[in-house]
């Protein structure tokens, strides 16, 4: 009996030792997932559902080009992806969404790309439903990079940058796995990836929910941000005053940074119309995809994207698309160039390039659109809505372009075309904007001005002498003019770890130890 009743504690202590490491385990991964905002990425998946979709033949077996045109529904998918982004866009900046609303469009923007992505197959069987595929396809893609916006929104800034260039990972294992992958098993499994995204966009809308930021976040992005102070609101308010004072009142979008957000949607249509155009005219598969039968240059693309969206985020002042374009069209004139060239290299590099480009700008689109949603100078639905869809418009005119082009009859318009490409890319280059709106301030204080110009050229010597960075340079003068801590996280729309750590190299840039010995130093490089 005392023997059996050992057993029994013995088996007891087993079984309790095994749901204890079983709890642990499952413990420790909610402990990972909450701290890495794992479910966050579910934009990577719309991401994956693209390449997966229009640059493997997982859905479409036979396609003619690497890009868009992958069946007859093409084009009618490439026009309603448009209108999703211009007309969802303004749409959701107009008329922001309740909790329980925004969660029904969220899984009726994931069943309807998953259900376009089935009935797209199909569409090999039936012309008419192809063209029904395509047009889910498109609004679906559109409404769920849009409700992915949304949900963003509730992100501190340090879990936004490290969120988003990091959702690209998810098209690492696609661009391995997805190309094996034919008939119905690819098209199941290309559908599952909305599927996947849709869940994960419903938890964080439920996570949002109960942090109040997603209500929040919905009902600041049509006027002043809640992070700006009373000043800086009056300062803002005035700028959209006059001429664009109903613009601003229509669209929820200051007048100065609309016209700036213009000019960035003018540029990336024509960024994307020779990229599209190229696209239209590139084989199924590049060189070097073709010699060991993997897509090098997306799995380059992904990893890059990844480090170059974090090196522009901690290495820049801010999240622009003006310092983008400084490389950007010199990288597009370059795939240009390659295009016309032959031989392994010439077609993998371009290849790559063109890849690497196209995943920084998503990455880039939705750092920026929420960086302007969160100081409250546009809608973070128009500003992600309007810059996707110039992306996608320059794509749909690139394709029907390349389409144009195509076949050995129209060689030589190829060749024209490819010069006039060249010249158009390097004008807008030169007349992109090169700096962002300079933001109206209340009217200083008499004497004031004097005093921030000589702090400002106080810290610019400093700079230069002790190589601070650009930003640890912004930090310094605006810790010189006597502002706090949360005043500058508030201010550059940084989070409250970033400005510490700037601030502590700051100090040992200069070895000082308080704000003080700072203001006497700026004060004293300032005279010199």
């Amino acid at each position: 009996m005392e023997c059996g009743c050992d057993g029994m504690r013995g088996l007891g202590r087993e079984s309790m030792g095994k749901a204890i490491t079983k709890d642990s385990v499952f413990d420790s991964m909610r402990r990972v997932e909450a701290a890495l905002k794992l479910r966050y990425m579910g934009i990577g998946f719309v991401w994956a559902w693209l390449y997966c979709t229009y640059a493997t033949s997982a859905v479409f077996p036979c396609r003619s080009g690497q890009s868009i045109n992958s069946d007859e529904s093409w084009l009618l998918s490439a026009v309603a992806v448009v209108l999703g982004f211009f007309v969802g866009g303004l749409l959701l900046s107009r008329r922001p969404l309740g909790g329980h609303c925004l969660r029904r469009f969220s899984i009726a923007a994931a069943l309807l790309l998953t259900a376009g992505t089935i009935v797209s197959a199909l569409g090999a069987f039936a012309l008419g439903l192809a063209w029904l595929g395509g047009a889910m396809t498109g609004v679906g893609y559109a409404l769920l990079s849009l409700l992915w916006a949304r949900a963003l929104m509730v992100l501190d800034v340090e879990e936004l940058e490290a969120v988003v260039p990091l959702s690209s990972l998810v098209i690492v294992p696609c661009v391995v796995v997805y190309p094996l992958l034919e008939g119905v098993v690819g098209v199941v499994a290309t559908a599952l990836l909305p599927l996947m995204s849709g869940v994960l966009l419903l938890l964080c809308l439920r996570e949002g929910a109960k942090r109040g930021g997603v209500e929040e976040a919905a009902s600041s992005v049509g006027g002043m941000s809640p992070y700006l102070k009373d000043s800086e609101a009056s300062g803002a308010a005035s700028a959209s005053s006059g001429a664009g004072a109903s613009l601003s009142r229509r669209f929820g979008i200051a007048e100065s940074w609309g016209f700036y957000l213009g000019r960035v949607a003018v540029v990336l249509v024509v960024l994307y119309l020779a990229i599209g155009w190229q696209a239209a005219l590139a084989d199924v598969r590049d060189s070097m995809h073709a010699l060991i039968d993997l897509d090098v240059s997306m799995l380059i693309s992904s990893l890059a994207s990844v480090a170059l969206g974090i090196a522009i985020v901690f290495f820049s002042r801010r999240v622009s698309f003006t310092g983008l374009f400084r490389w950007a069209v010199p990288c597009v004139i370059i795939t240009l160039v390659l295009h016309g060239s032959s031989g392994l290299w010439a077609g993998f590099v371009s290849s790559a390039i063109g890849d690497t480009l196209d995943s920084l700008i998503q990455v880039l689109v939705y750092l920026f659109a929420i960086t302007l949603a969160k100081q409250g100078k546009a809608p973070v639905a128009l500003g992600v809505g309007l810059l996707n869809g110039s992306v996608q418009l320059g794509v749909l005119f690139g394709n029907l372009a390349g389409s144009a082009c195509a076949g050995p009859a129209a060689a030589s318009s190829e060749a024209a075309f490819l010069s006039a490409l060249i010249c158009l890319v390097a004008l807008v280059g030169i007349a992109a904007p090169q700096r962002e709106p300079i933001e109206v301030r209340p009217m200083a204080a008499a004497g004031s001005d004097a005093l921030e110009h000589s702090l400002m050229v106080g810290c610019e010597v400093l700079q230069e002498r002790f190589g601070l960075s650009d930003r640890e340079t912004e930090i310094a003068f605006l810790l010189a003019r006597g502002y706090n801590r949360p005043y500058i996280r508030e201010k550059l729309f940084i989070s409250k770890n970033t400005v510490a750590t700037h601030i502590r190299h700051i100090y040992g840039k200069l070895d000082i130890h308080s704000k003080e010995e700072l203001i006497d130093l700026v004060t004293e490089a300032a005279r010199k």
